[in-house]
């Protein structure tokens, strides 16, 4: 939905306010209840009652008379149900400024009670089990609260009166159950109006029927499951344009695109060249997505100054007609309408995949968009979630109740859309993709769902884990900044030290996942990808270009605030070799350099644990522009394991690390040792212990923080010792250190579990 202009702000307060409304409603013992407050100065308390959830709406059929230009609505509503458990009162909301004249259960006239905009209806003896409950109910009243809207268009001469339901205005304009998990599973949705008029609402138009007064009532029958906010209606002077999409999935059968615009023939040519894309975009996402989930009754659009767009299902209201608000409320057919948020904290299910409906139509149907490309349609996108360092697209709980929030568009709508092509390019594969897209509308057709039920669908699809994916992105808050040095490492290959900052680090400290970087060269760029799991991390690869800067994320595939081109990072210095070796007691270390003329020194690091590194000695550089060679010696320890690196420092303060070198001693003779194996490892770790005599031995696994993750105290044998170490069935993927000591010394291992 493009379309916001009530503001929703939640809070909580007392139960005792409530007090009455328990004494109507035996079911309801919650404490506490909502508020919700409307920008336009009207408070209205929201509340849904537990007792709602015992039956399940069937049928819904609305007969209502309504004028353009005016929101007095008049009618009845039937709502037919299935009792899922003992109901003792049926309750239904509708706002209290509507008058309801009487209610029916079952054909039986009822007493009731409105308050709280509710409508309350005590049942004696209680309907059972399995039974069902028919409600009919007679009202009418004018309508308000952001529900429906009227008004004329001055430039297309259109007097028009539509109604807007999403996200808890269903109940400003017909009797509704407004619980996301329940849809109604068909409806008939008659309107009474002026002679002159054209009414539109979901599904087939079954019949257009003369009534007194010069009226006409246009009867809607749809057969499909909707959500309760996507009943509507939309009358005004319409003019009726027809279309129709020949999806190669029903080919030779077509589907209906039906328009109600605008009685004015400057407006219509003004916007018929936009209608005219719609059936090319159906055809597109039913290759997409699946075929279009309502091809046996149609699509359409009724015209109507709401704002922008909404998907109601089957017929979207429209305040106009550009090319990406079409292609949106397409998109939401199936993204909101044949599948929707099960709560509202996962609108992303509607708004993040219906705009990223409007890039794949760019992307797929260039053609159709003249003005515009798909890179630079996803920079904007890129450029508005910019331009603030926090928020997730996940609502929180304490949002639920902000309209606002709910249908941020820098959150829901556009970081939403952000996410979806970053996991595209995750995948690597578009088949993959699609595919998950496809599936997940097959497996939660006519349903609801969540963001984790769509991780679930990708990761079967996929074959990946998207945990870190889903943490960050959806879950997680911000985006990534990158600064990037590189070095040649001899003559064919080349270091990338990437190094990130998060916008929201004390929330999302870091960004996982794969990266495109092309590394630029008069002899022509190179573009390459590598996946960043640490900061400060190396990736190498094969390069004998001579390099003139870095270009990260050069295709817009992730978030990020990096810029197009980074050159503040580059290091002239090449590190042409770095290499450890050990002599009894003595570790020679030796690095030769090129190109150092802007470098002042280089620090010798080393760590007993590969976490905590100490600096040994820093050595002056020589400051040449041709090769030069250093060595250091370093005095071991007994029976001591080493990891060594060069911390290469430039003039401007600026640095970069070597590769890590990993380097065990048997110092004076001692035969104390540890291997691991396998490393990388899935399942069970084995650590081999060579004990010079039998004693005391302790082994410890921290991770990459620090933390102790195992610390196990056992005697072994002298000789060979193999351990079976079970623990690391139960480590997350990432990188471990394991420590094995006894009285001949500490020795440190670096593993990956996968």
């Amino acid at each position: 939905m493009r379309f916001r202009l009530l503001i929703l702000f939640g809070f909580i307060f007392c139960n005792n306010v409530f007090a009455q409304i328990d004494e109507m409603d035996a079911g309801c013992r919650e404490k506490c209840s909502r508020t919700a407050v409307h920008s336009r100065v009207m408070q209205a308390n929201y509340y849904q009652y537990p007792s709602m959830d015992k039956y399940d709406v069937k049928y819904l059929k609305l007969n209502l008379a309504v004028e353009p230009g005016s929101t007095f609505v008049s009618g009845t509503a039937l709502t037919v149900a299935r009792v899922m458990q003992s109901l003792d009162s049926f309750n239904i909301e509708l706002k209290n400024n509507m008058t309801v004249d009487s209610v029916y259960i079952n054909g039986v006239r009822k007493n009731f009670s409105q308050a709280f905009d509710f409508i309350f209806v005590p049942l004696a003896p209680a309907l059972p089990v399995g039974s069902t409950v028919s409600a009919l109910i007679y009202y009418k009243g004018t309508a308000g609260g952001g529900g429906i809207f009227a008004g004329t268009s001055a430039s297309s001469g259109l007097t028009y009166t539509a109604t807007l339901s999403e996200s808890y205005q269903a109940r400003e304009w017909f009797p509704a159950k407004q619980f996301l998990k329940d849809k109604i599973d068909s409806a008939d949705i008659w309107i009474k109006t002026g002679a002159i008029n054209k009414a539109g609402s979901n599904g087939l138009l079954v019949a257009v029927v003369d009534s007194p007064n010069n009226k006409k009532q246009y009867q809607w029958k749809t057969r499909y499951p909707m959500n309760y906010y996507m009943p509507s209606i939309a009358v005004g002077n319409y003019r009726e344009y027809l279309n129709y999409a020949k999806p190669l999935a029903m080919a030779p059968d077509s589907i209906l695109i039906q328009h109600y615009i605008a009685d004015d023939d400057t407006y219509f040519n003004s916007v018929k060249t936009n209608l005219d894309k719609t059936p090319a975009f159906i055809e597109k996402y039913s290759e997409l997505f699946g075929l279009y989930p309502f091809e046996e009754e149609k699509y359409g659009h009724c015209q109507a100054g709401i704002g922008g767009g909404m998907e109601h299902q089957t017929m979207s209201t429209m305040n106009s007609f550009g090319s990406t608000l079409i292609a949106h409320e397409l998109g939401h057919q199936w993204w909101g309408d044949h599948v929707t948020c099960a709560t509202w904290n996962h609108i992303w299910l509607n708004e993040g995949f219906a705009s990223y409906c409007e890039y794949l139509a760019i992307e797929k149907l260039p053609a159709l968009f003249p003005t515009t490309t798909a890179p630079t349609f996803m920079q904007s996108t890129h450029n508005n979630v910019l331009s603030s360092p926090t928020g997730s697209v996940f609502v929180p709980n304490a949002s639920l109740f902000d309209e606002n929030r709910i249908f941020s568009g820098r959150l829901s709508y556009n970081k939403g859309s952000a996410i979806i092509h970053t996991l595209r390019f995750e995948m690597q594969d578009d088949n993959l993709f699609f595919q998950t897209l496809k599936n997940f509308q097959l497996q939660y057709k006519d349903s609801v769902a969540t963001a984790d039920d769509f991780k679930q669908v990708a990761e079967a699809t996929s074959g990946k884990n998207l945990t870190d994916y889903f943490n960050q992105w959806y879950y997680g808050e911000g985006y990534p900044t990158f600064n990037i040095t590189y070095l040649m490492q001899g003559a064919d290959s080349i270091i990338l030290i990437v190094n990130q900052t998060a916008s929201a680090p004390g929330i999302t400290p870091l960004f996982k996942g794969l990266y495109e970087f092309t590394i630029t060269s008069e002899q022509g760029d190179t573009t390459v990808k590598g996946y960043v799991s640490s900061n400060d991390q190396f990736l190498k690869f094969k390069y004998s270009k001579n390099p003139t800067g870095i270009i990260v994320d050069p295709n817009n595939w992730v978030l990020n605030n990096t810029g197009a081109i980074i050159n503040g990072g580059v290091v002239p210095v090449k590190l042409l070799s770095f290499n450890v070796t050990a002599a009894g007691c003595t570790a020679l270390l030796t690095w030769k350099t090129n190109n150092e003329q802007h470098c002042k020194q280089y620090d010798v690091e080393f760590s007993t644990d590969g976490i905590n590194y100490q600096t040994a000695i820093s050595i002056n550089s020589l400051q040449s522009n041709e090769a030069s060679l250093y060595q250091y010696s370093y005095n071991l320890n007994s029976g001591s394991n080493y990891f060594f690196r060069i911390k290469i420092i430039n003039e401007d303060g600026s640095f970069f690390y070597s590769e890590v070198i990993n380097q065990e001693t048997t110092c004076g003779g001692a035969a104390y040792s540890m291997n691991i194996s396998p490393n990388p490892v899935a399942d069970k770790l084995y650590a081999t212990v060579i004990m010079p005599v039998a004693g005391s031995n302790n082994i410890r696994i921290f991770d990459a923080a620090g933390s102790l993750m195992y610390n196990e105290t056992m005697q072994l044998n002298a000789g060979e010792n193999r351990l079976p170490l079970t623990i690391t069935q139960k480590l997350a993927a990432g990188t471990y250190i394991i420590k094995s000591k006894s009285a001949n010394g500490i020795i440190s291992k670096k593993f990956v579990k996968r």
